[in-house]
């Protein structure tokens, strides 16, 4: 059921569904919904679900495929360049991003707006 892979795409993310229901612009009770199998996501919030909660759409939508995409900050992460070489993140960069992403959306945003403006000088 795709509601069991919301769910738990978001639990291991350690997330509320009031922070889910933010990050895809829809209201807790739809996201209560789907959890719950009342109701199933249209596609395109799957898309932002999976997009959110870094998961593999295949994998949201049929349970097929890996899961994957759940960081763990501990651990380095390749991020694939395009000239194909790969690039780690340091602790520190995956600190910050977690810290980001643990944000609300509003907030997250005022964050990047204030650092850019810190970078001015």
């Amino acid at each position: 059921m795709i509601g069991n892979r919301i769910k738990r795409a978001r639990k291991l993310r350690q997330r509320s569904q009031e922070w889910l229901s933010e990050e895809v612009g829809v209201r807790q009770s739809s996201v209560s919904g789907w959890e719950t199998g009342k109701t199933d996501p249209t596609t395109e919030n799957m898309s932002r679900i999976a997009q959110v909660l870094d998961v593999n759409f295949e994998w949201l939508a049929k349970g097929t495929g890996l899961m994957t995409g759940i960081p763990d900050v501990n651990k380095a992460t390749p991020m694939q360049e395009p000239a194909g070489a790969y690039q780690y993140y340091t602790k520190e960069e995956l600190e910050l991003m977690s810290l980001l992403d643990a944000l609300p959306k509003s907030k997250r945003q005022a964050m990047i707006e204030f650092i850019k403006g810190w970078l001015r000088f």
